[in-house]
């Protein structure tokens, strides 16, 4: 198996288990993980914005002069698809969009399968860019799967669709990754500069849109060490892989 693949496959995977891990978290000490899901948030934004500047960005211009400006486009067309449909990630005792359980599910499947989408990326780049991708899906999957879960349990949905929809968003991340991985295997490094300035986008979006302004609504300074701390573990990572 090609190494690239085998990679793709594995860490896809581990990003889905993370997913799932969220979703049983819920279903088993419900009250203790939306509890503490405001802390999973403030350290995978931390992880994730800086995966995002230090990581991938780099990554896209240096293949791709034109990659801020798609960087810029992710961000607003994030922006218009959130805006126009309602679908924003929260949490069960603050969102405003409970009734839209089934738009909700379908919104989150998306960001999983984008977030396949960046590992596929991040591998074809580069081992260490595809790592430090992987890293910061991984730690920001386990509220995903939480989020969804509490979406859906306020809406109504039995247990057993809310397993079988969990299983549907983790799922996403792989087929996102394999895909992208098939895709854009060979491409021009211009092209790949563009995925990976859309994944980039994608993922500061996702930082600064969703995750940190959700720490905002706790003012414990835990949230302000643990963003710290994501910061700090992408810069070992990359330190023990040897990446930008």
């Amino acid at each position: 198996m090609d190494s690239q693949l085998g990679n793709t496959l594995i860490y896809s995977a581990v990003a889905g288990l993370a997913t799932l891990a969220g979703v049983y978290i819920l279903f088993l000490r419900e009250s203790w993980a939306e509890k503490n899901a405001i802390f999973f948030l403030s350290f995978s934004g931390g992880v994730i914005l800086t995966v995002a500047f230090t990581h991938i960005l780099p990554e896209a211009l240096r293949t791709n002069p034109g990659a801020l400006s798609v960087v810029l486009f992710t961000l607003i067309g994030f922006y218009i698809l959130e805006h126009t449909i309602a679908i924003h990630t929260c949490h069960e005792d603050e969102c405003e969009v409970h009734y839209m359980g089934v738009p909700a599910f379908i919104g989150i499947s998306l960001h999983s399968l984008i977030d396949g989408v960046a590992i596929g990326v991040g591998f074809e780049a580069d081992f260490s860019v595809g790592l430090a991708a992987a890293a910061a899906i991984l730690l920001h999957k386990l509220p995903v799967g939480i989020t969804v879960t509490a979406l859906l349990l306020h809406a109504g949905f039995s247990r057993t669709k809310m397993l079988v929809m969990g299983w549907v968003v983790a799922l996403a991340t792989a087929f996102g990754a394999v895909g992208a991985y098939l895709f854009i295997k060979g491409v021009d490094e211009s092209v790949l500069g563009m995925f990976l300035a859309f994944s980039a986008g994608s993922f500061i979006y996702i930082g600064a849109s969703d995750l940190l302004p959700e720490t905002h609504k706790n003012t414990a300074r835990l949230n302000i060490l643990l963003v710290l701390a994501g910061v700090v573990l992408v810069y070992i990572i990359t330190s023990v892989t040897g990446g930008h």
